[in-house]
């Protein structure tokens, strides 16, 4: 089921003197997310901000005074789509590194609306570079002792006016958190119902993943939120999160992902952040080189919301949530089998979650929990794109498509790593080749230095 009532999304524009030659792939394989095997020695031209013809080299031509990049042994396939992320707390800073990870596009979870509206123009106008961005503004929650970037709600009527806010503020969507009460989640349900507005997010304290789906929730954030919602629900007598995850038998399972498909009820496990949070002592956790990439402000943030143990901690101690882990990665794998659609998100700025990167490390966890690398790939481009109801715009590789596009080394379908090897984005028929994109991500580095 598409979502007809997402509004039509700000893309980000380019710079004309970009625009007024075609571009053309020669030679190329294409793999244009569809699900069809990869199509070699292929062309490729894209004439403004479109893909305007695809076909066999030799037998398509080539717009007479196009730039030509010779694709052999490359790889093409559509610009992949981070699903959450926080904007507002990773900066500025952030967007072209999206973009030079191949990142074209973001949902942006929770955060500054007016600070994002203001990136949003500046990448429109050309003057910035970043990806494509939805955003939710201010999510919506329950009483908490930290108040950044939400609406507290306490009752129905205010869940009521939150969502009437939300809407006249023009946001792309609404997003909930766990501590909505559940009469006002149940509330802010109907109320986006009659305003046509779309809602995703956690699943509130005191509703079951059932209910979740069958109150019109759109997508379900990070798989862990099916702990808590057992865990809390009443009359629970779950006393970890062991026990929580044990209330998800087999069958319950087989009803559950069902329900969702029914329903058209989204997953967004944020593989990466969990990861994370079982590894998070692990010396490629704490070391991650790309820990230049981050600004200052998003470290104290990740500092003080996701404080470590001593580096000392033993072991032993993380086996717990390590088998959570595994049992976490089994469930995306059935969902997927049960045909539950999947969006690939991170989550930034979780602990070890890096704008742009940690998109690559999602698609390998998303392949370590059973999906296939051509529905890793998916989960990035064709399934947001399906899920945001854009599909005739963009998330594939064909005629009259947006020319959002990224040029790999390797075949990602033999290896979903391949994702990282990068030759070059065309972001909106931008044409941004590797040392650009390599340029780009010296000049965040050196920015977060002098801030």
């Amino acid at each position: 089921m598409l979502l007809a009532s997402w509004p039509t999304l700000g893309f980000a524009s380019t710079d004309p003197s970009s625009q007024s030659r075609p571009l053309a792939f020669i030679h190329v394989t294409v793999i244009d997310a569809t699900g069809a095997p990869p199509t070699p020695d292929m062309t490729v031209v894209v004439t403004g901000d479109r893909i305007t013809n695809v076909g066999k080299t030799g037998k398509l031509r080539v717009p007479k005074g196009a730039e030509v990049m010779d694709g052999t042994g490359k790889f093409l396939i559509p610009g992949l789509w981070d699903m959450h992320v926080h904007l507002s707390i990773t900066t500025e800073a952030s967007l072209p590194a999206f973009v030079a990870n191949g990142v074209t596009g973001v949902r942006d979870m929770g955060g500054d609306a007016s600070q994002i509206d203001g990136w949003r123009k500046r990448i429109d106008a050309g003057l910035l570079l970043g990806p494509r961005i939805i955003r939710a503004g201010p999510f919506v929650d329950g009483p908490k002792k930290t108040a950044m970037y939400r609406l507290t709600v306490n009752d129905e009527a205010e869940a009521r006016q939150a969502v009437v806010s939300l809407k006249q503020q023009g946001m792309d969507f609404v997003k909930v958190h766990n501590r909505v009460p559940r009469d006002a989640y149940l509330a802010l349900a109907d109320e986006c119902r009659k305003k046509g507005m779309a809602f995703v997010g956690h699943i509130p304290r005191g509703v079951s993943a059932e209910e979740a789906s069958e109150a019109g929730q759109r997508s379900i954030e990070h798989t862990e939120t099916l702990i808590e919602a057992a865990a809390f629900q009443p009359g629970s007598t779950a006393k970890s999160p062991e026990e929580a995850l044990d209330t998800y038998t087999a069958e319950r399972r087989r009803g559950l992902f069902g329900l969702f498909v029914k329903n058209g009820t989204w997953y967004c496990p944020t593989l990466i952040e969990y990861n994370n949070f079982a590894y998070e002592t692990d010396p490629a956790v704490l070391d991650d080189p790309r820990q230049r990439f981050l600004a200052p402000a998003t470290k104290e943030y990740i500092d003080r919301f996701f404080p470590l143990p001593p580096r000392d901690t033993p072991v032993e101690q993380y086996a717990p949530r390590r088998a959570i882990y595994e049992r976490l990665l089994g469930l995306v794998g059935e969902m997927q089998r049960a045909g539950v659609g999947i969006l690939a998100g991170t989550d930034p700025p979780a602990r070890g979650v890096f704008p742009g990167f940690s998109l690559h490390d999602e698609l390998v966890l998303l392949v370590r929990a059973g999906l296939t690398p051509m529905e890793a790939l998916q989960a990035a481009t064709r399934n947001p794109a399906r899920f945001l109801g854009k599909l005739d715009s963009w998330g594939t590789i064909e005629r009259g498509k947006l020319a959002d596009v990224v040029l790999l080394d390797a075949n990602p379908l033999e290896n979903i790593h391949n994702t990282r090897g990068i030759a070059a984005v065309v972001l909106g028929g931008r044409l941004i080749p590797r040392p650009e994109l390599q340029t780009m991500l010296d000049r965040v580095e050196a920015d977060v230095k002098q801030k």
